[in-house]
């Protein structure tokens, strides 16, 4: 089974990040893909009466929130990762909370999949060091992604998968 988690793209927080908007846009089709699939959404939110809620515009597609003070979402989340494999992660930031939940998600025996237009820190360079200090862990454009999912032209989302990606 698998699983999309959304950390902490927050009202707060996310006007930060470099590449916002890009951020944003990317995230709405993400979630677009992944409900048309039926894969379900889970989101975390840092210490939200600092940082905000989850922005609205992505809000709609989360299945549950969970709230988190230390940075890996790990314990947060980890009562909802039972019959679990495959968990792909969009959010913010790369070097931050992104990279501490993926290692223990890794370590705990699921693959994670980090969705590269979906994942930003206020500094670029942090992000790509984030990428190189994972092993283990995919980083994938969204569009291979979403037809990985697919897997075949066939497939009854196919259209309207391949109109979001445009």
């Amino acid at each position: 089974m698998s699983l999309v988690l959304v950390v902490d793209i927050q009202e707060r927080l996310t006007p930060a990040m470099s590449d916002a908007e890009e951020l944003v846009v990317n995230s709405l089709k993400f979630l677009q893909i992944a409900k048309e699939l039926g894969i379900k959404i889970i989101a975390t939110e840092q210490y939200p009466k600092g940082l905000g809620n989850t922005i609205d515009s992505l809000d709609c597609f989360i299945d549950e929130k969970f709230q988190k003070m230390e940075f890996s979402a790990y314990n947060a989340i980890k009562d909802q990762l039972t019959m679990v494999n495959n968990i792909y992660i969009i959010g913010i930031e790369a070097h931050i909370c992104v990279y501490q939940t993926a290692l223990d998600l890794i370590k705990n025996g699921h693959n994670v999949t980090l969705i590269d237009e979906c994942i930003s820190s206020r500094d670029p360079k942090n992000k790509s060091l984030a990428y190189a200090n994972l092993k283990n862990i995919s980083v994938k454009p969204l569009e291979m992604v979403a037809f990985e999912l697919l897997k075949s032209a066939e497939h009854s989302s196919f259209k309207a998968i391949s109109k979001l990606i445009k």
